[in-house]
């Protein structure tokens, strides 16, 4: 796989001063943010952008996302994320994501911050679901290539019962171009639950996310996490979203985290 291909997109990142946390790094969702918004630009480009989908009746809807980094940025740094349509499932199409540091060259060790993948679909306006891809977007569009970054597992086991709870509700400058909370905030919204005790001790590396339901300005909801058994020595957490209204499970998700340096 090579930048100059059409198919595969590169585009800078520098840290902004806002992001960082207290001990100088980004939060994962800061690199979700980013990976939305070259999904986004990328999609433009090839032709099937939001306004393309419009024109059809559709819209793209995040149906998970996992995001595995090794090196978190901090203030100052820059970084360049790399992407590309990676497949066209049943009814979803996936992307695949490269976090890349810009100073180093590919192949030399570190050059790579983080990996990710992602699934799409694309939801008819009208009906209220998915229509398969390759009937919206067309084959030719989205090839088979190399992944990034594999689902750890068809689906991301729930939550039955969360040793920690917060309560959080959704503003209107949480909604997106289609008048849904966006995907970033989702996360933002599950790790609200996570033990402050549990944060200063640990570090956020990584996430998978399964949105399940749309919600909106003004929706409550209850977030939850608890521990999970390690993966490769790595801690875990499950976590959930649920709307208070209607007790409708909104995501949910599990974290791997790292002890802080």
């Amino acid at each position: 796989m090579t930048p100059e291909s059409s198919l595969v997109l590169d585009h800078g990142y520098d840290v902004r001063s806002y992001e960082p946390r207290q001990n100088g790094r980004i939060p994962i969702t800061a690199i979700c943010n980013q990976l939305q918004d070259i999904a986004s630009r990328h999609a433009d480009a090839l032709g099937f952008g939001y306004h393309d989908l419009e024109t059809s009746g559709h819209y793209w809807l995040l149906a998970r996302l996992h995001v595995m980094m090794e090196r978190m940025p901090g203030y100052g740094d820059s970084l360049a994320v790399r992407t590309w349509p990676s497949g066209n499932e049943r009814l979803v199409a996936t992307r695949d994501f490269l976090i890349l540091d810009p100073g180093r060259k590919q192949g030399e060790p570190d050059a790579i911050l983080g990996r990710a993948t992602s699934a799409w679909v694309t939801m008819n306006a009208r009906t209220h679901r998915p229509d398969p891809p390759s009937e919206v977007l067309h084959e030719r569009f989205i090839p088979e290539m190399d992944r990034a970054l594999a689902f750890p597992a068809k689906a991301v086991t729930r939550l039955r019962s969360g040793d920690h709870e917060a309560a959080v509700t959704a503003r209107r400058a949480d909604l997106d171009i289609n008048g849904h909370v966006n995907n970033v905030r989702y996360a933002e919204f599950c790790l609200e639950a996570v033990p402050e005790a549990w944060e200063a001790a640990h570090r956020c590396a990584g996430i998978d996310i399964q949105f399940r339901s749309e919600s909106f300005a003004g929706d409550t909801y209850v977030s939850a996490c608890a521990e999970d058994a390690p993966d490769n020595g790595a801690p875990t957490l499950l976590h959930s979203l649920t709307r208070v209204a209607d007790n409708r499970e909104i995501v949910r998700m599990r974290s791997w985290w790292r002890p802080r340096a």
